[in-house]
């Protein structure tokens, strides 16, 4: 396996987006690479001893983390300080704490803490990479948006004519309005409106990470935010779950999305009954 000190010297590497684990009922953890590359690299971890999971991380019966990097790495960061108890909200990237503390992950599985501990108490929307709470501005509470990048930074979007109280339907890296006006997150903190692409009104989508399944229609998002249709619903089946940058169709076969929003069909030689737990919304 690469230590630790490999990832260093890939910081500067470009950007991704899509990594995440699946756990079967033996302990094996399976992780998923940006490229959409299926690994068992003998990682094991029972499912009793998870307490929560996220997109890119887990978290064990004794709060300590588990993450999983951009090469589908995953590192134990028993050498770390234990994390919060209570925590609101899971992301992709990132969790919140119910005094307002973002936790968030870089691509290559680091962590970071915010520095003030109630700046995002009240939070009204919540996706994979990005979330919306209240802010004081001239004395007064708005909204804002936020979206942590896979460098692990929260940036502050300000995005001309939307309307943040508006935003209904949120997924992992992308979120649309009640007038059903889609817009995607980029990896690097940009957030771009899929108005030419039609609305998305009245459509009932089926979500993962970086990919949600309307109207007989995959569509994917890259790392970039660019949104694609790349298959046909009908071709794929019906899906049994649905993960951050994958999903397993009821007949057992995996799909992944790669962080440039290409779908590939990964050999998976599990059982449907043999997954504990996988990484999700």
């Amino acid at each position: 396996m690469k230590s630790l000190l490999l990832a260093f010297t890939i910081l500067t590497s470009s950007l991704a987006f899509s990594q995440s684990m699946i756990v079967m009922k033996t302990g094996k953890v399976l992780t998923i690479d940006e490229q959409g590359m299926l690994y068992d690299l003998g990682n094991f971890l029972l499912p009793y001893q998870i307490k929560q999971m996220g997109g890119r991380y887990v978290i064990d019966e004794n709060r300590k983390l588990r993450t999983v990097d951009r090469n589908g790495f995953m590192y134990s960061k028993e050498e770390e300080d234990k994390v919060p108890v209570n925590i609101d909200f899971f992301g992709d990237n990132h969790f919140i704490t119910k005094f307002g503390k973002v936790f968030s992950f870089d691509e290559q599985g680091f962590f970071f803490e915010s520095d003030k501990e109630s700046e995002f108490r009240n939070i009204k929307n919540h996706g994979g990479n990005f979330f919306v709470a209240e802010k004081r501005e001239e004395r007064k509470k708005v909204l804002a948006l936020y979206v942590i990048s896979n460098l692990g930074q929260i940036v502050e979007v300000n995005v001309p004519g939307l309307d943040l109280e508006n935003i209904y339907n949120t997924g992992g890296q992308y979120f649309s309005t009640s007038k059903g006006e889609l817009f995607t997150v980029s990896s690097d903190g940009f957030v771009y409106s899929k108005l030419s692409m039609g609305t998305f009104k009245g459509w009932e989508l089926k979500k993962g990470g970086n990919y949600f399944i309307a109207h007989n229609s995959v569509y994917t998002i890259s790392q970039s935010g660019l949104l694609m249709s790349v298959a046909s619903a009908a071709d794929i089946g019906a899906v049994k779950h649905f993960g951050t940058n994958f999903f397993i169709t009821q007949d057992g076969r995996l799909f992944t999305i790669s962080s440039t929003g290409a779908i590939k069909n990964v050999p998976f030689d599990y059982k449907l009954s043999d997954i504990s737990q996988f990484s999700h919304l």
